[in-house]
């Protein structure tokens, strides 16, 4: 019985103690400022590309999406101060 209360007094000291050192040791983040070309496809052709630019596939074109509305059905009316907002917002 002893043995149990030493065990769970380390137990409680060892955590008492990796709260301690998360809370007060040296964990923050560090920051660096990173810098990275990205070029955007306007339709243009692109004046000069760096030398070590690396090129990706282009992602696959998205299917469009079935419109929710029955032909023949009117969307409801939004006031000016809605426009530009879902129920998620």
């Amino acid at each position: 019985m002893r043995l149990l209360k030493i065990l769970v007094v380390l137990v409680v000291l060892a955590f008492v103690a990796l709260a301690g050192y998360a809370y007060l040791g040296d964990m923050g983040p560090r920051q660096q400022e990173m810098r990275k070309p990205v070029s955007l496809d306007t339709g243009t052709p692109a004046a000069a590309v760096p030398a070590n630019a690396t090129t990706t596939d282009p992602a696959p074109e998205a299917t469009p999406a079935e419109p929710d509305a029955q032909p023949g059905e009117d969307a409801p009316e939004q006031s000016d101060d809605q426009m530009g907002t879902n129920e998620l917002d």
